[in-house]
This record gives structure tokens, sequence and C-alpha cells, in this order.
């Protein structure tokens, strides 16, 4: 994966939606250049990897930490979610890192796996805030991971993509018509035609289907 191809998943994405009238495309603000990027990360105690800076690159958010309004006022990239500029992204993340980070567990040789795919790491960035914030994680190898956090669960039991497989989703969610984009520009949901989940499959494969997005 690079930046380029991170870059390529969401301006597909952000092309389907500006046929269909989403009133987000128009709200999309300028992408940074790679100076301003380094500087804001380094402020904040962030190194970021090409992969995550490339999604800032793109397009410095579709609002900013100030802008107040419902999902009807501002809708996002997708139903209910909100990209912020750089700088609202860094604080949120260093938020979550106060709250949900604990670097005693990550360090204590007697701390469980579980306990410690809870903990927020202090390198996580959120690209898509909601109930559950979207993390992009940055490996060793510069890849990077996206998945739902959850503060009861971390990263054991969430679906993990790359961001274009997590962006094909989003696409699939279009054709079966379970998103739609309404005539004023915002979304709409149709739960009933949300991916139906087998309570008796194995539970990698009911995660793969339950958090699609």
């Amino acid at each position: 994966m690079s930046g380029a191809q991170i870059v390529a998943a969401l301006d597909g994405w952000v092309e389907r939606l500006a046929h269909l009238g989403a009133r987000v495309v128009d709200r999309l603000r300028p992408g940074l250049e790679p100076e301003q990027i380094r500087r804001a990360a380094a402020a904040h105690g962030f190194t970021l990897s090409e992969e995550v800076a490339a999604v800032w690159a793109w397009h410095d958010g579709e609002r900013v930490g100030t802008d107040v309004g419902t999902s009807a006022q501002l809708p996002g990239l997708r139903p209910a979610g909100a990209f912020y500029d750089l700088g609202t992204t860094l604080e949120t993340s260093l938020t979550y890192y106060g709250i949900c980070g604990d670097a005693d567990v990550l360090t204590d040789p007697h701390a469980s796996d579980s306990e410690k795919a809870a903990v927020w790491r202090r390198e996580w960035m959120v690209f898509d805030s909601w109930l559950l914030p979207l993390v992009l994680a940055a490996g060793p190898d510069g890849s990077t991971d996206t998945f739902r956090y959850d503060p009861q669960s971390g990263t054991e039991v969430v679906a993990h993509s790359s961001l274009p497989a997590r962006v094909a989703r989003w696409h699939e969610m279009l054709d079966r018509g379970a998103w739609r984009v309404e005539p004023d520009g915002t979304w709409a949901v149709q739960p009933a035609l949300l991916p139906k989940v087998d309570r008796s499959w194995p539970v990698a494969e009911r995660i793969r289907w339950t958090e699609i997005t």
C-alpha cells in the first residue's frame, strides 16, 4: 500500500459522491503541504507515516474543530461521520490517548494480550470521528491498518482492513442501497438493507460483516 493508493481510493469515493450530489464534496478543504503536515504533527509529538500523512495532504478535513452542526447540517464522507482538519485530529487523538492510553499496561510483562489490545496507542490517528472512531494505525513497515476503536474490546473484536479496502465497503453500502444520498445532499441509511449476520458464523466472520464501515 502507498499514499498514492490511499488518495486514489478517496478520490474515487468523492467522485462518486459528487455524481450523487453529496453536499460534503464542496466542503472539503484544500490539502496541506508536506512541511505543514510535518510541523503540525511534530508540535503534537507525532511523526506521521507517508500513508497517514497522505490523507491530510489530500484534504485537510471537511470541517474544523470549531464547526458546530448536526449530521444533516454538516454531512460527512459517510453517514454520521466527521473528517476533521489535521490540527483538530491531532488534538482529538491525544484526548483518546489521555483517556484510554496506559503505558504501564503496555510495558507490563504480566498484562494479558487482551488487556494490551484495549489500550490506545500514542501514535494512533483518528480519521473518522463517530460513536467509535475510525483509527489509522501505522505499522513498522509503514502500512496502515484501520479499525473502529471500541474501549471495551480494543483491537481484538473489530474488523481490520487497509483504508482502500474500507472505502470499498463504503461503495458496497451504496450499491446495496443501505446508504443513499438524499436530494438535499445529506445522508440516509436503510438498516434493513445492511448485510445480515448469521450468529452461527465464527466470530471473525461475524465481525467482518457487522463492523462494516
